[in-house]
Protein backbone atom coordinates (compact mmCIF):
# COMPACT_ATOMS: atom_id res chain seq x y z
CA UNK A 1 0.00 0.00 0.00
CA UNK A 2 1.39 3.49 -0.78
CA UNK A 3 1.92 5.84 1.62
CA UNK A 4 0.26 9.09 0.28
CA UNK A 5 1.59 12.55 1.82
CA UNK A 6 -0.36 15.80 1.72
CA UNK A 7 -0.08 19.29 1.83
CA UNK A 8 -1.98 22.07 2.28
CA UNK A 9 -0.58 25.61 1.23
CA UNK A 10 -1.46 29.00 3.01
CA UNK A 11 -4.00 31.30 1.70
CA UNK A 12 -6.04 32.71 4.24
CA UNK A 13 -10.13 32.42 3.12
CA UNK A 14 -8.63 30.33 0.43
CA UNK A 15 -7.88 27.66 2.60
CA UNK A 16 -11.64 26.76 3.37
CA UNK A 17 -10.88 25.26 -0.53
CA UNK A 18 -8.75 22.39 1.47
CA UNK A 19 -11.95 21.14 3.39
CA UNK A 20 -13.89 20.09 0.42
CA UNK A 21 -10.68 18.34 -1.10
CA UNK A 22 -10.42 16.72 2.23
CA UNK A 23 -14.10 15.70 1.74
CA UNK A 24 -12.86 13.66 -1.76
CA UNK A 25 -10.06 12.10 0.80
CA UNK A 26 -12.96 10.71 3.01
CA UNK A 27 -14.86 9.42 0.07
CA UNK A 28 -12.71 7.66 -1.53
CA UNK A 29 -11.26 6.20 1.70
CA UNK A 30 -7.66 7.74 1.47
CA UNK A 31 -5.77 7.95 4.44
CA UNK A 32 -2.52 9.91 4.03
CA UNK A 33 0.61 8.67 6.18
CA UNK A 34 2.10 12.20 6.88
CA UNK A 35 0.73 16.01 6.50
CA UNK A 36 2.19 19.41 5.70
CA UNK A 37 0.99 22.39 6.23
CA UNK A 38 1.64 26.39 6.31
CA UNK A 39 -0.86 28.58 8.00
CA UNK A 40 -4.24 28.30 6.94
CA UNK A 41 -3.31 24.66 5.71
CA UNK A 42 -1.51 24.16 9.15
CA UNK A 43 -4.93 25.03 11.11
CA UNK A 44 -6.69 22.66 8.72
CA UNK A 45 -4.04 19.92 8.75
CA UNK A 46 -3.97 19.47 12.45
CA UNK A 47 -7.59 19.25 12.82
CA UNK A 48 -7.42 16.23 9.97
CA UNK A 49 -4.46 14.64 11.57
CA UNK A 50 -6.09 14.75 14.55
CA UNK A 51 -8.55 12.72 13.89
CA UNK A 52 -11.66 14.88 12.17
CA UNK A 53 -13.40 14.20 9.10
CA UNK A 54 -13.86 17.14 6.88
CA UNK A 55 -17.51 17.12 7.34
CA UNK A 56 -16.18 17.87 11.12
CA UNK A 57 -13.93 20.71 10.38
CA UNK A 58 -16.37 22.39 8.05
CA UNK A 59 -19.00 22.36 11.14
CA UNK A 60 -16.42 23.24 13.65
CA UNK A 61 -14.87 26.50 11.56
CA UNK A 62 -18.64 27.82 11.02
CA UNK A 63 -19.32 27.45 14.34
CA UNK A 64 -16.66 29.77 15.41
CA UNK A 65 -17.67 32.67 17.45
CA UNK A 66 -15.42 35.23 17.16
CA UNK A 67 -17.10 37.55 20.13
CA UNK A 68 -14.59 35.55 22.94
CA UNK A 69 -11.50 36.06 20.99
CA UNK A 70 -9.34 38.58 22.23
CA UNK A 71 -8.68 41.40 20.01
CA UNK A 72 -6.04 43.80 20.07
CA UNK A 73 -8.54 46.86 18.81
CA UNK A 74 -12.71 46.47 19.42
CA UNK A 75 -13.35 48.77 15.97
CA UNK A 76 -15.43 45.46 14.62
CA UNK A 77 -17.06 42.80 16.23
CA UNK A 78 -17.79 39.83 13.59
CA UNK A 79 -20.22 36.93 14.66
CA UNK A 80 -18.83 34.06 12.69
CA UNK A 81 -15.61 33.11 10.65
CA UNK A 82 -17.25 34.19 7.48
CA UNK A 83 -17.39 37.29 8.90
CA UNK A 84 -14.11 37.92 9.60
CA UNK A 85 -12.31 39.15 6.59
CA UNK A 86 -15.10 41.35 5.42
CA UNK A 87 -15.31 43.52 9.03
CA UNK A 88 -11.48 43.68 8.86
CA UNK A 89 -10.75 44.64 5.18
CA UNK A 90 -13.78 47.32 6.18
CA UNK A 91 -11.93 48.83 9.16
CA UNK A 92 -8.74 48.84 7.46
CA UNK A 93 -10.24 50.03 3.90
CA UNK A 94 -12.23 52.71 6.42
CA UNK A 95 -9.22 53.97 8.48
CA UNK A 96 -6.98 54.11 5.41
CA UNK A 97 -9.15 56.62 3.59
CA UNK A 98 -9.71 58.60 6.75
CA UNK A 99 -5.93 59.14 7.04
CA UNK A 100 -5.49 60.04 3.02
CA UNK A 101 -8.50 62.44 3.44
CA UNK A 102 -6.72 64.05 6.30
CA UNK A 103 -3.28 64.34 4.89
CA UNK A 104 -3.90 65.38 1.90
CA UNK A 105 -5.91 68.68 3.38
CA UNK A 106 -3.65 69.94 5.62
CA UNK A 107 -0.06 71.21 4.42
CA UNK A 108 1.96 71.76 7.30
CA UNK A 109 0.99 68.14 8.74
CA UNK A 110 1.47 66.46 5.33
CA UNK A 111 5.14 67.92 5.60
CA UNK A 112 5.95 66.39 9.24
CA UNK A 113 3.78 63.49 9.27
CA UNK A 114 5.54 59.97 9.04
CA UNK A 115 2.82 57.72 9.64
CA UNK A 116 4.48 56.77 13.30
CA UNK A 117 1.16 56.72 14.89
CA UNK A 118 0.63 53.04 12.95
CA UNK A 119 3.02 51.49 15.23
CA UNK A 120 0.68 48.97 16.80
CA UNK A 121 1.68 45.66 15.70
CA UNK A 122 -1.25 43.66 13.91
CA UNK A 123 -5.26 43.93 14.34
CA UNK A 124 -5.53 40.81 15.65
CA UNK A 125 -3.72 39.31 19.09
CA UNK A 126 -4.31 36.02 18.43
CA UNK A 127 -5.23 34.67 22.08
CA UNK A 128 -8.78 34.05 21.41
CA UNK A 129 -7.45 31.29 18.32
CA UNK A 130 -5.10 30.36 21.30
CA UNK A 131 -8.03 29.57 23.49
CA UNK A 132 -10.31 28.10 20.58
CA UNK A 133 -7.26 25.58 19.76
CA UNK A 134 -6.37 24.34 23.01
CA UNK A 135 -10.38 23.72 24.06
CA UNK A 136 -11.39 22.14 20.27
CA UNK A 137 -7.97 19.89 19.43
CA UNK A 138 -8.37 16.85 20.92
CA UNK A 139 -4.83 16.43 21.69
CA UNK A 140 -2.39 18.97 22.34
CA UNK A 141 1.09 17.77 21.47
CA UNK A 142 2.19 16.31 17.88
CA UNK A 143 3.10 12.78 19.50
CA UNK A 144 -0.53 12.23 20.03
CA UNK A 145 -1.77 12.96 16.37
CA UNK A 146 -3.70 10.26 14.70
CA UNK A 147 -1.08 11.18 11.17
CA UNK A 148 2.28 12.76 11.36
CA UNK A 149 2.56 16.73 11.19
CA UNK A 150 4.68 18.85 10.12
CA UNK A 151 3.95 22.60 10.60
CA UNK A 152 6.16 25.52 9.07
CA UNK A 153 6.56 29.30 10.88
CA UNK A 154 9.34 31.64 9.65
CA UNK A 155 11.75 33.70 12.16
CA UNK A 156 10.94 37.15 11.38
CA UNK A 157 14.39 38.28 12.31
CA UNK A 158 16.66 35.64 10.58
CA UNK A 159 13.56 34.58 7.91
CA UNK A 160 14.95 31.19 8.81
CA UNK A 161 11.86 28.24 7.97
CA UNK A 162 10.65 26.77 11.24
CA UNK A 163 9.49 23.37 11.12
CA UNK A 164 7.32 22.54 14.36
CA UNK A 165 7.19 18.36 14.14
CA UNK A 166 7.25 17.45 17.81
CA UNK A 167 5.91 19.18 21.42
CA UNK A 168 2.86 21.50 21.68
CA UNK A 169 0.55 21.72 18.47
CA UNK A 170 -0.76 24.92 19.85
CA UNK A 171 2.30 27.21 19.53
CA UNK A 172 3.21 25.86 16.10
CA UNK A 173 -0.10 26.53 14.73
CA UNK A 174 -0.67 29.48 16.52
CA UNK A 175 2.73 30.98 15.28
CA UNK A 176 1.77 29.53 11.26
CA UNK A 177 -0.85 31.53 11.05
CA UNK A 178 0.61 34.78 11.86
CA UNK A 179 -0.25 36.87 9.33
CA UNK A 180 1.85 40.15 8.99
CA UNK A 181 -0.30 43.18 10.25
CA UNK A 182 -3.24 40.86 10.66
CA UNK A 183 -2.04 38.54 14.14
CA UNK A 184 0.70 39.23 16.12
CA UNK A 185 3.64 38.11 15.96
CA UNK A 186 3.98 34.80 17.95
CA UNK A 187 6.97 34.77 20.67
CA UNK A 188 7.94 31.01 20.74
CA UNK A 189 11.45 29.55 22.49
CA UNK A 190 13.07 32.75 22.37
CA UNK A 191 11.75 33.31 18.89
CA UNK A 192 9.65 35.77 17.20
CA UNK A 193 7.81 33.93 14.90
CA UNK A 194 5.52 35.13 11.75
CA UNK A 195 3.46 33.58 8.97
CA UNK A 196 4.76 30.32 7.70
CA UNK A 197 4.08 31.24 4.33
CA UNK A 198 6.84 33.76 4.38
CA UNK A 199 9.35 31.05 4.29
CA UNK A 200 7.24 28.47 2.72
CA UNK A 201 3.56 28.49 1.38
CA UNK A 202 3.52 25.10 0.10
CA UNK A 203 5.82 23.19 2.19
CA UNK A 204 5.70 19.29 0.34
CA UNK A 205 9.45 19.20 -0.04
CA UNK A 206 9.43 18.73 4.10
CA UNK A 207 7.86 15.29 3.16
CA UNK A 208 8.62 14.42 0.18
CA UNK A 209 11.05 11.48 1.59
CA UNK A 210 8.11 10.10 4.05
CA UNK A 211 5.61 9.26 1.33
CA UNK A 212 5.63 7.46 -1.62
CA UNK A 213 3.01 9.40 -3.35
CA UNK A 214 2.72 13.05 -2.55
CA UNK A 215 -0.28 15.19 -3.19
CA UNK A 216 0.02 19.21 -2.81
CA UNK A 217 -2.93 21.22 -2.82
CA UNK A 218 -2.29 25.46 -3.27
CA UNK A 219 -4.90 27.79 -2.27
CA UNK A 220 -2.65 30.73 -3.24
CA UNK A 221 -5.11 31.92 -5.93
CA UNK A 222 -4.83 34.72 -8.18
CA UNK A 223 -5.71 37.78 -9.12
CA UNK A 224 -7.92 39.76 -12.25
CA UNK A 225 -5.48 43.15 -13.56
CA UNK A 226 -7.43 46.09 -12.86
CA UNK A 227 -8.84 48.11 -15.59
CA UNK A 228 -7.21 51.30 -16.72
CA UNK A 229 -4.04 50.54 -14.61
CA UNK A 230 -5.99 51.04 -11.29
CA UNK A 231 -3.73 51.70 -8.46
CA UNK A 232 -4.84 48.95 -5.57
CA UNK A 233 -5.11 50.71 -2.40
CA UNK A 234 -1.79 50.28 0.85
CA UNK A 235 -4.10 47.33 2.47
CA UNK A 236 -4.31 45.62 -1.02
CA UNK A 237 -0.34 46.21 -1.93
CA UNK A 238 1.05 44.71 0.76
CA UNK A 239 -0.92 41.82 0.84
CA UNK A 240 -0.47 41.37 -3.23
CA UNK A 241 2.99 41.81 -3.15
CA UNK A 242 3.49 39.39 0.18
CA UNK A 243 0.98 36.65 -2.23
CA UNK A 244 3.34 37.16 -5.48
CA UNK A 245 6.72 36.53 -3.42
CA UNK A 246 4.61 33.36 -2.28
CA UNK A 247 3.54 32.44 -6.03
CA UNK A 248 7.48 32.72 -7.17
CA UNK A 249 8.76 30.88 -4.40
CA UNK A 250 6.20 28.06 -5.33
CA UNK A 251 7.25 27.87 -8.99
CA UNK A 252 10.86 27.79 -7.66
CA UNK A 253 10.36 24.69 -5.41
CA UNK A 254 8.22 23.16 -8.08
CA UNK A 255 11.30 23.27 -10.57
CA UNK A 256 13.55 21.38 -8.14
CA UNK A 257 10.92 18.29 -6.87
CA UNK A 258 7.00 18.79 -7.82
CA UNK A 259 4.64 16.47 -5.99
CA UNK A 260 3.10 13.47 -7.96
CA UNK A 261 0.13 15.44 -8.04
CA UNK A 262 -0.03 19.75 -7.67
CA UNK A 263 -3.67 21.15 -7.22
CA UNK A 264 -4.37 24.61 -7.65
CA UNK A 265 -7.62 25.65 -7.58
CA UNK A 266 -9.20 28.26 -9.85
CA UNK A 267 -9.38 30.86 -6.98
CA UNK A 268 -9.92 34.27 -8.36
CA UNK A 269 -9.97 37.19 -6.53
CA UNK A 270 -10.75 36.23 -3.62
CA UNK A 271 -7.96 37.73 -1.16
CA UNK A 272 -6.81 36.06 2.37
CA UNK A 273 -9.69 37.97 4.80
CA UNK A 274 -12.52 37.46 2.09
CA UNK A 275 -14.02 34.58 4.43
CA UNK A 276 -17.57 36.02 3.83
CA UNK A 277 -16.81 34.88 -0.36
CA UNK A 278 -17.44 31.03 0.96
CA UNK A 279 -20.05 30.86 -1.74
CA UNK A 280 -17.89 32.11 -4.61
CA UNK A 281 -14.76 29.58 -3.67
CA UNK A 282 -17.33 26.69 -3.65
CA UNK A 283 -18.62 27.78 -7.13
CA UNK A 284 -15.01 28.58 -8.32
CA UNK A 285 -13.55 25.05 -7.07
CA UNK A 286 -16.22 22.59 -8.27
CA UNK A 287 -14.16 21.54 -11.88
CA UNK A 288 -11.26 21.17 -9.59
CA UNK A 289 -12.99 19.17 -7.65
CA UNK A 290 -14.33 16.94 -10.30
CA UNK A 291 -10.93 16.34 -11.83
CA UNK A 292 -8.88 15.39 -8.37
CA UNK A 293 -12.01 13.29 -7.82
CA UNK A 294 -10.67 11.19 -10.92
CA UNK A 295 -7.16 11.52 -9.78
CA UNK A 296 -7.96 10.01 -6.32
CA UNK A 297 -9.72 6.69 -7.60
CA UNK A 298 -6.59 4.70 -8.71
CA UNK A 299 -5.34 5.44 -5.19
CA UNK A 300 -8.52 4.40 -3.54
CA UNK A 301 -8.68 1.85 -0.45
Amino acid sequence: MKKIGLTLGGGGARGIAHIEFLKILDKNNIVPSVISGTSIGALIGAFYAAGFSANEISALIDEIDLNNMQKKRDAFAPQKMSEIGKEIAEFVSDKFSEIKEFYCKIDEIKKMIDFSFLNFSSFLKGKGVEKYLQENLPVQTFEDLEIPLKIVATDFWSGEKIVFDSGDLVPAIRASISIPAIFEPYIFQDRVLVDGGISDNLPFELIKDLCDFLIAIDVSGSRSILPDLQIPNMFDSVISSFEIMQSKMIEKNMQNSAPNIYVKPNLVDIGILDFHKVNEIMEDIQSDLQKFDKQMKPLKI
